[in-house]
């Protein structure tokens, strides 16, 4: 596990609770939210065991600020998922910013049966049958229209962030190395 992929992910956790809480705060739309194409992203570019951490530690601090817990076993598996998906994509290849947004749309589809089933099971709120469990989904249709429009902004958007960071960080890697590999060529030189 690399040093910059660690101090990635923790920047990446401390900007996914932050936005989290100003856009729940500021925006105040419901289930507008940046987690989904944040855990997408990460999953994707940093692989591994940053996939599944990511959203998780996302959802676990900022629940703490919200006090959510009615169904959370629900909304942090799902955003667990949801990173674990990013996997799928590899962050170099062709039209990957329609790729990843396009997987976000699934996403907030997967997102939005997997929480709505918990609420129903857990809220009390809904008959327990089937026709209870539509009622659940038919009243969640607003939610699920707020999630698939942030997905549309947020995924492209943080797919070309971290490219180009990503990008930029690498060159100066490959600089320095190429500098380490020169200098280490001038002493031989000189030996």
């Amino acid at each position: 596990m690399s040093k910059k992929k660690i101090l990635s992910a923790v920047f990446i956790v401390i900007f996914g609770v932050i936005f989290r809480i100003l856009l729940n705060e500021k925006v105040g739309i419901p289930n507008f939210e940046a987690v989904t194409a944040i855990s997408l992203v990460s999953g994707s570019f940093l692989g591994g065991i940053f996939a599944p951490v990511i959203p998780l530690l996302i959802m676990f601090l900022s629940d703490i600020y919200f006090g959510n817990t009615s169904i959370y076993l629900f909304t942090w598996s799902a955003f667990i998922l949801i990173g674990i998906f990013g996997l799928i994509l590899k962050r170099n290849s062709k039209f990957y910013s329609l790729k990843i947004t396009g997987l976000g749309i699934l996403s907030v589809l997967f997102f939005y049966l997997w929480t709505n089933f918990g609420w129903w099971l857990v809220s009390g709120m809904y008959p327990m049958n089937f026709q209870g469990l539509i009622r659940c989904y038919i009243a969640a249709l607003p939610f699920l229209r707020n999630q698939i429009g942030s997905v549309l902004i947020f995924a492209p958007s943080f797919s070309l962030i971290f490219f180009f960071i990503l990008n930029k960080f690498t060159k100066k890697l490959i600089q320095a190395e190429t500098k380490k590999h020169e200098n280490f060529t001038f002493i031989s030189k000189i030996s």
